[in-house]
């Protein structure tokens, strides 16, 4: 069956629409939905993840060779003892809201770099952004994927990873919020807040790429 190829401008026109995608959902998780995160994984398969029965958007546009926006803290396996969550940051609230984990976006403290690009295979498959008390990692591509493919972004699975599961249901990073000296459990998990962070780093990344789009 013969197939028609997108011109560039029709490769650009959807690229233009898949920014439209990621900056309505990432209203809707600044907002308070965090759910919106799913549908943030989803767009950022659709642009960066290649498959050998798909090609990405940005391969599509030969794009794939950019650098990529990193505020990720290190993980250094010899410095750490507990656990490492390089994308969100902690927040508790006082008396009585517990903690929390939360994506900084450009808010970020002195270990996170706001400027710092690193290429494409560091920044999706090779940079450990969580590391669980199990000493279970995860890289941007480990998350990303998992939530786009089982979690609802496109699909979902009743059968997941039991690591993912620890950290995304069993509070596998053993952070406690202790009140009256009683320890109590982090209000949501470090998935979502580090997808929406993801999102923010490629948005970022875009906009330096094609300004004309934003």
């Amino acid at each position: 069956m013969a197939k028609y190829v997108k011109t560039p401008d029709e490769l650009l026109a959807d690229l233009k629409e898949q920014i439209a995608f990621m900056k309505q959902s990432a209203s809707s998780y600044d907002n308070g939905f965090e759910g919106e995160a799913k549908r943030l994984a989803v767009v950022i398969r659709v642009l960066v993840h290649d498959t050998a029965n798909s090609v990405s958007l940005l391969t599509s546009m030969n794009k794939k060779n950019i650098n990529f926006y990193d505020s990720a803290s290190d993980y250094n396996p010899n410095r750490v003892v507990v656990s490492h969550s390089g994308l969100v940051l902690k927040r508790f609230t006082f008396p009585q809201g517990g903690g929390e984990y939360k994506a900084p976006l450009d808010d970020l403290p002195p270990s996170m770099s706001k400027n710092r690009k690193v290429n494409f295979d560091q920044w999706w498959d090779t940079k450990i952004v969580i590391r669980d008390n199990q000493k279970n990692t995860f890289t941007r591509k480990d998350l990303v994927l998992t939530v786009a493919n089982k979690e609802g972004g496109a699909h979902i699975d009743p059968n997941l990873d039991q690591a993912y599961a620890n950290l995304s249901r069993f509070h596998s990073l053993g952070w406690k919020f202790f009140r009256s000296d009683v320890a109590e459990d982090f209000k949501n998990n470090p998935v979502l807040p580090s997808i929406r962070q993801i999102a923010h780093e490629v948005l970022k990344t875009l906009k330096d790429e094609f300004p004309e789009l934003f």
